[in-house]
């Protein structure tokens, strides 16, 4: 995965999980990765680039939870 795509679902991520004293912190890192990515796709919305991100965000979250493989009984 891209470096910087990881790095704003890490900060979505912990945007989302922080609490009330945390959230402001969180808010600006998210919110300065989200600028900075908008600036290499000019012409892309601030909103649409977040649903793409949510939905990735969603699927890196499911990866994450599913239990690794077994191998097959020889």
């Amino acid at each position: 995965m891209n470096q910087d795509l990881e790095a704003l679902i890490q900060a979505s991520l912990a945007l989302r999980e922080a609490d009330e004293a945390q959230m402001p912190r969180h808010k600006a890192e998210f919110d300065f990765l989200v600028e900075e990515a908008l600036k290499r796709f000019p012409g892309v919305s601030r909103e649409r680039f977040l649903q793409a991100l949510r939905r990735r965000a969603d699927a890196f979250i499911k990866a994450q939870s599913r239990p690794p493989s077994l191998p097959p009984r020889a």
